[in-house]
């Protein structure tokens, strides 16, 4: 199956030692957005489980921003869900008896809120570990020991790239399909 051409934000490496490096450009201090993003690229080191290919990898970055994008749609059920709760339980508790509106609406509205807050803080407290676990056996399943990274600096990430053998993917920006 072909990937359709991308622009990648990433460039992917395979060292002959099988370690997979991760590079992306550093991202700028978004408390000042008239500054200039910084000069340089970021790495990041993965053991890897088994041989890979540069597809593996970019693969690997696809689904993950699958999964990253379905997870802001999903995540978004609970966060209106527990807003509604919120304003509900606001409305029948302190507004209506301002309007003289006590009684059946405001118990009924109590009564509909209480679940819906219930949803929306259980969805905040539970989405964020699944999508850690599902994140992890993305890694996993692309042939990654971890996904959790050795962080290199610079100078030592430039010189695992250089090595003889390593095999690059598509610089950052360019589209090509690994």
């Amino acid at each position: 199956m072909s990937r359709p051409k991308q622009d990648w934000p990433v460039q992917w490496h395979i060292t002959p030692d099988g370690s997979a490096i991760k590079a992306y450009p550093k991202a700028k201090d978004h408390s000042n957005p008239q500054q200039k993003p910084p000069e340089g690229l970021k790495y990041l080191r993965y053991r890897t489980t088994r041989p890979l290919e540069l597809s593996d990898l970019y693969a690997l970055e696809a689904d993950l921003a699958g999964s990253n994008a379905r997870f802001d749609r999903v995540s978004t059920v609970p966060l209106i869900a527990g807003g509604a709760g919120l304003l509900g339980l606001v409305l029948a508790s302190l507004v209506f008896p301002m309007l003289d509106l006590e009684g059946t609406p405001a118990n009924a509205l109590f009564t509909v809120s209480i679940p819906l807050l219930a949803i929306g803080l259980l969805g905040m407290l539970i989405l964020p570990g699944l999508m850690r676990s599902r994140f992890e056996r993305l890694h996993t399943a692309h042939g990654l020991a971890s996904s959790t990274p050795e962080v290199l600096k610079e100078p030592e990430a430039r010189k695992a790239v250089e090595t003889p053998g390593t095999v690059s993917g598509p610089s950052i920006g360019h589209s090509e399909t690994p």
